[in-house]
């Protein structure tokens, strides 16, 4: 295979032409390029030599967890819709500038990279959505979609209903930070994704959830670094 020039006009051309596919990109539209970039530095080492770069930090055990829970959660509700590849390549990567996160398909293989600096909450949250997207690919060619459906699938396997109405039995429209806090480390995730999923219930209305993402004071130490789970 010839070697790809990394000029930002042709990512998307090299992406077709060599079987490669980013499926959500974590953070913005500024992060995209750099998520990008190193999937086709990674693909192209992998394509001719077999081998990853030296620094990556496997997690191929968690991810083959993920991907065994969020199936039998499915299956439990009498659905089968995700499907995953037979190789999945997951894992974090330190100190990789630009880098925010993805989710990604590479000829028959399932990617999934992230930075190693964030923090377990959001690692273990951000590994779910990732891998929700790869197993819901074949059913979204629209990507904000996939992304939806994937942090839909994903917090409900990491929030039981059950769970969720100790906190949501009725409908609350004010959050303050005590109750924030409370919730947040009950389930250690972020309180943004666990409103989400109240609203995907039905426990909290899609009012009270956009005001009460207005910006607040957030805590030192819980991400290390800012991301988003939007796609780009």
């Amino acid at each position: 295979m010839a070697r790809t020039k990394y000029l930002p006009g042709q990512l998307q051309i090299d992406f077709l032409a060599n079987f490669r596919q980013m499926l959500v990109s974590l953070g913005n539209a500024e992060n995209l390029p750099h998520n990008e970039a190193l999937f086709v530095r990674m693909t192209e080492q992998w394509e001719s030599t077999r081998v990853l770069p030296a620094d990556i930090l496997f997690q191929k055990s968690p991810v083959e967890a993920v991907v065994y829970r969020l199936q039998k959660d499915e299956l439990s509700q009498g659905q089968s819709r995700l499907r995953f590849p037979a190789e999945l390549i997951a894992g974090e990567l330190r100190g990789t500038p630009g880098l925010t996160g993805f989710s990604a398909k590479f000829r028959e293989q399932g990617w999934i990279i992230l930075p190693a600096e964030l923090s377990g909450m959001y690692k273990n949250l951000f590994l779910n959505i990732l891998a929700a997207s790869i197993g819901l690919e074949h059913l979204y060619a629209n990507r904000r979609e996939l992304l939806d459906e994937a942090e839909r699938v994903a917090l409900a396997s990491l929030l039981p209903e059950g769970e969720m109405k100790k906190f949501f039995g009725i409908k609350l429209s004010r959050f303050p930070d005590s109750f924030r806090s409370e919730v947040s480390t009950y389930f250690n995730l972020p309180f943004d994704y666990v409103l989400k999923r109240a609203q995907h219930m039905g426990a909290v209305s899609a009012e009270a959830v956009e005001e009460a993402a207005q910006p607040r004071t957030v805590r030192p130490g819980s991400l290390r670094k800012p991301v988003s789970s939007r796609a780009a």
